[in-house]
């Protein structure tokens, strides 16, 4: 089974619902492996995506010593 790509206001309330669903912030790699649990992909690759979110104030990012990576939450 092939994976949607989302576009637009979908794609950005996807990422939302995913972030708010979990305890904690997510890594980069934790988001990606969600989007493709339902069978979903971001417009772009899942970094870029989620940097212009948190660039438009939707989300929140930052970078993480102990994640190795961006960690992603909301509000």
């Amino acid at each position: 089974m092939d994976t949607r790509r989302l576009e637009g206001d979908e794609a950005a309330q996807t990422i939302v619902e995913i972030l708010k669903e979990a305890d904690e912030p997510l890594t980069t790699r934790q988001v990606q492996e969600e989007t493709q649990k339902r069978m979903v992909r971001c417009p772009d690759t899942t970094i870029v995506f989620l940097n212009r979110l948190r660039q438009k104030g939707i989300i929140n990012g930052e970078r993480n010593k102990e994640a190795r990576g961006w960690i992603w939450w909301v509000d």
